[in-house]
């Protein structure tokens, strides 16, 4: 069953949303009601200004089973909850392993996320696809994977055709410019607060570039028409920023309003990885009120 209770515009939004890449499992115990996701609904029903993208992922694609919800009653009662809120969009997940995962593949996992609204009982259809790990191998965007990734978000559109769809392609740097009319939205920043604490591979060589705030948003955003369809995703929030200021929720908020400022569409902080949305000081919730 698919209803169509979207408020935002595909590609464009009036302020800076959350994009959050839920990779956790939606729930503790089996048919909680999807009782892991709850901060994340918490936060989401508490700021209802806030628009969010919340990217789905069993089993880093639409699930082992091709079946709607994986046939899992945990990811069917997570979406729906979601799908029931008027301020979010959900996403399925699709990785292309920079270019190298064969189309088929893709369109075989971008057939079943759109086979997710055929579920009956309620309302679990996705309304975008995340397209992971686009950059090419090299690690430096030069338009090698524009064929490729025109197929893939083409089908994509097709596949979802009559229903409001995005398409998001992470490519966790700056793109060749070229991409901004292949994806919807684009990921151009995706790596860690610092080079000084949090996950060992933010501080082990070769150093990932870490956030710099309006630096970080003027090298990988340099053309500002381009800022509604940008994205930026900042991992580990912990210890002290690129400046020496701690990373808190002051930090955060400052952080937040640059972006707003810069009008980039869409961003994520977290101060773990993707396994946790409590991990303090950036919990989900302290996220949202940054935004508001």
């Amino acid at each position: 069953m698919q209803l169509f209770p979207l408020l935002f515009l595909v590609g464009s939004t009036s302020a800076t949303g959350i994009l959050l890449p839920l990779y956790v499992y939606p729930a503790i115990d089996f048919n909680d009601g999807a009782s892991a996701w709850a901060p994340v609904r918490d936060a989401i029903t508490a700021n209802p200004s806030v628009e969010w993208q919340v990217v789905i992922n069993p089993h880093n694609g639409p699930g082992l089973t091709e079946l709607p919800g994986d046939d899992d009653v945990n990811y069917i009662d997570g979406t729906a909850q979601f799908n029931a809120l008027p301020n979010v969009r959900t996403i399925g997940y699709v990785r292309t392993l920079n270019g190298a995962a064969p189309l088929s593949e893709i369109q075989a996992n971008i057939t079943a996320w759109a086979a997710w609204s055929s579920y009956a009982a309620s309302d679990i259809s996705v309304h975008g696809i995340f397209f992971d790990e686009t950059i090419e191998p090299s690690g430096i965007s030069d338009g090698s994977n524009l064929e490729y990734l025109t197929n893939a978000t083409g089908f994509a559109r097709q596949a979802f055709s009559g229903t409001p769809f995005v398409t998001i392609c992470n490519f966790g740097a700056k793109p060749d410019a070229r991409y901004y009319a292949v994806c919807d939205e684009i990921v151009v920043f995706e790596s860690c607060l610092d080079n000084n604490a949090g996950d060992p591979v933010c501080n082990t060589a070769p150093l990932p570039p870490q956030y710099e705030d309006q630096a970080t948003i003027n090298a990988n955003i340099p053309d500002a028409t381009k800022a509604g369809q940008a994205a930026v995703i900042v991992h580990d929030f912990v210890g002290i920023t690129y400046n020496g200021q701690p990373a808190d929720v002051l930090t955060l908020k400052s952080y937040v309003t640059t972006l707003k400022s810069n009008a980039v569409g869409w961003a994520y902080f977290s101060s773990s990885g993707y396994g946790t949305v409590t991990a303090t000081p950036v919990t989900v919730g302290a996220l949202a009120n940054a935004f508001v």
